[in-house]
């Protein structure tokens, strides 16, 4: 029942866009959504290799929404910035372009370590691969081997647990193994969001405008 409401609100998302660009023409991607005090920064040199201000908009939008203890977000699939002042329609959709669905899985510390040290593994090039995170600050060395890059991760403020089980909302690019990260494939799916990430990127910005994301630390690079 669950699947056929989220699809049925998708369905129903599309065709109130559709409707707004063919009665509106292109004024309805014009359309003014909210503001930001800030400007995003989803730049590809930055959204791929370090901790962004949209980085963490997005993924906080994601762990609010799914009530989830983490969540994480590739670099690659956030594909465009938005400068200061108005949101527009356009402009959200083309920051998330892919619409993808959000699910939440059931992750053990060892494999959020894991991930983590995969997503930090091309530093300091520029990779799709590298996760803008939610929940968590994660500290790493690029001087050491890859794989056995990352010091120390925090979980709301408590020092990560290997055998613990924690709460992880994703987009289902990732989550079915995308960009490699194959220790997501068998994990459990206890979640699945009742928009894609789009959408609830697009409301999250019309009820909370306007927006001041800043980068507070979650990623922290150690020299």
């Amino acid at each position: 029942m669950k699947r056929n409401f989220r699809s049925n609100t998708k369905k129903l998302l599309v065709v109130a866009l559709l409707f707004s660009m063919v009665t509106f023409g292109a004024a309805g991607l014009d359309t003014v959504i909210g503001e930001t005090g800030l400007m995003l920064n989803g730049m590809r040199e930055h959204i791929r290799s370090q901790e962004t201000n949209l980085g963490n908009l997005v993924t906080d939008v994601i762990r609010e929404r799914m009530g989830a203890d983490i969540a994480i977000y590739n670099g690659g699939g956030i594909r465009a910035s938005a400068d200061m002042g108005e949101i527009t329609l356009e402009d959200a959709m083309d920051i998330l372009a892919f619409q993808n669905d959000v699910v939440t899985m059931r992750l053990s510390g060892a494999k959020l370590l894991e991930a983590l040290e995969y997503a930090v593994s091309s530093y300091p090039q520029a990779s799709g691969k590298f996760l803008q995170v939610s929940g968590i600050r994660f500290y790493f060395n690029p001087e050491r081997s890859a794989g056995s890059r990352i010091t120390k991760v925090l979980v709301g403020g408590s020092e990560l647990v290997r055998d613990r089980n924690y709460t992880v909302a994703t987009n289902e690019f990732l989550a079915a193994g995308g960009d490699d990260y194959t220790m997501f494939v068998d994990a459990e799916q206890v979640d699945m969001g009742d928009v894609h990430d789009q959408a609830m990127f697009i409301q999250y910005i019309q009820q909370n405008s306007p927006l001041f994301p800043t980068v507070e630390g979650r990623i922290v690079v150690e020299r």
